[in-house]
């Protein structure tokens, strides 16, 4: 079976509006949020701030700066955990002073004026605003828009499939920003020399469904292809495969093949940094599981994830454990004063209960189920074991720097074994 079936738990959540969270009393903003080169704050304990200013920079290409979410003075340079790479991490501590005072970083462009701006002027404010990869992956969004110009792009996949069994945020702002969402895919296709769009989505998706064809349906070259995705396919090579037909070699990149993949929510902060002027200082939030009412939340990145939990009355003595950035390829989190981040796709709470009664590890049973589920046709219990023993070499003999990180392995496995996540961290 080459992609396993995982149940969806979005029946609640999908439905219920996005709701915008109050700004917190602290916002603590972790400085390296990206898939790159690390950051230096610009600012100093004692500096007051004001809403979307640049508070920490590099520069280096492959980096993407962050900004203040609220107005205030900064009262703490230091560390705090950061889910993204599951280590404590430098930060900026900042308290709100509620006069919401906005910074004027960069001045926003009408969308008639599209057509005379230039791709490296919109590339620009793309990475002056802080955009990567809202999808889980974090890459700077102004490098992903920038392949060599021996790779003319002729696809944009729009990645509107939203795999992870608990998050339904994309599919939200699919619903309720869907011209936003049109908006930023001209800023996109402007950049990559007006390349063919497919916006894939899942037939599941009902509401988003029609909207999509109501907004798009006029576009030019614009298709909405709603497929019967299982959660493997939102992968970007295994999506292109889906779409396409071809499959990437594990030595090229998605531009190689002249097409660019763009997560939803990174194209409506894509239009919300062109048109607005606002820089990447809030996402939409699933916040899902063992709750009584599962939701979406407008959060700013910097709040802490106990504030959450805490607006919204729930007894953390009742919890066994948060994951952070869906379930499948997402992080569980030892401490909730750990703040959102850009790649805080969703908080998935689980109950003590459910904790305790999981399935404790054991020996591998021979049983190849991870080798059958895996989607890129790796043999995960020979390259966890491996690195294991360890032997690297071996491991990287049987392409462990191919594996998607998908979680299948771990999940369909009886005995239990971490394997994705062992496997990640050898990479």
């Amino acid at each position: 079976m080459p992609y396993e079936h995982i149940k969806e738990v979005k029946d609640q959540a999908r439905i219920t509006s996005i709701e915008t969270f109050p700004d917190p009393k602290t916002a603590i903003v972790i400085l390296n949020q990206h898939s790159g080169k690390p950051l230096s704050s610009i600012v100093a304990v004692g500096d007051s701030v004001a809403i979307g200013q640049k508070i920490a920079s590099s520069k280096e290409r492959i980096s993407s700066p962050v900004h203040s979410p609220i107005s205030g003075e900064v009262v703490k340079i230091g560390t705090i955990y950061n889910h993204c790479f599951e280590t404590f991490a430098d930060a900026i501590f900042i308290e709100n002073d509620d006069k919401k005072t906005k910074a004027k970083e960069f001045s926003p462009i009408s969308e008639s004026e599209i057509g005379k701006t230039s791709s490296a002027d919109l590339l620009d404010i793309i990475h002056e605003a802080g955009i990567i990869g809202l999808g889980g992956a974090g890459f700077p969004t102004h490098i992903k828009l920038s392949p060599p110009a021996e790779f003319p792009i002729k696809n944009l996949v729009v990645n509107a499939t939203e795999g992870e069994p608990y998050d339904t945020a994309d599919e939200r702002v699919l619903i309720e920003k869907t011209a936003n969402l049109l908006r930023g895919i001209k800023v996109i296709k402007k950049i990559l020399g007006n390349p063919k769009v497919t916006i894939a989505t899942k037939v599941s998706k009902a509401e988003a469904i029609p909207k999509l064809q109501e907004v798009f349906g006029n576009e030019p070259d614009t298709t909405v292809f709603a497929g019967h995705f299982r959660y493997q396919q939102g992968d970007a090579s295994i999506l292109q495969k889906a779409l396409f037909g071809y499959e990437t070699p594990p030595t090229k990149r998605s531009y190689e093949m002249g097409c660019i993949v763009q997560n939803v929510a990174t194209i409506n902060a894509v239009a919300n940094a062109v048109f607005e002027g606002e820089p990447l200082i809030s996402r939409v939030v699933t916040f899902n599981g063992d709750i009584a009412q599962p939701k979406n939340l407008l959060v700013k990145i910097g709040t802490p994830i106990s504030g959450i939990f805490n607006k919204n009355n729930i007894d953390m003595t009742g919890i066994g454990q948060v994951v952070v950035g869906g379930v499948m390829m997402g992080h569980a989190i030892p401490t909730t004063e750990a703040p959102i981040t850009k790649r805080s796709s969703s908080i998935i709470a689980f109950s003590e209960s459910k904790c305790k009664n999981a399935q404790k590890q054991t020996a591998c049973i021979h049983c190849s189920k991870c080798i059958s589920a895996c989607p890129v046709k790796l043999h995960p219990i020979l390259i966890y074991s491996a690195i294991m023993k360890p032997d690297f070499d071996k491991a990287e003999k049987l392409w462990n720097k191919d594996c998607i990180g998908c979680g299948t392995c771990s999940y369909v496995c009886p005995s239990r074994i971490p394997l994705s996540s062992t496997i990640m961290a050898s990479r």
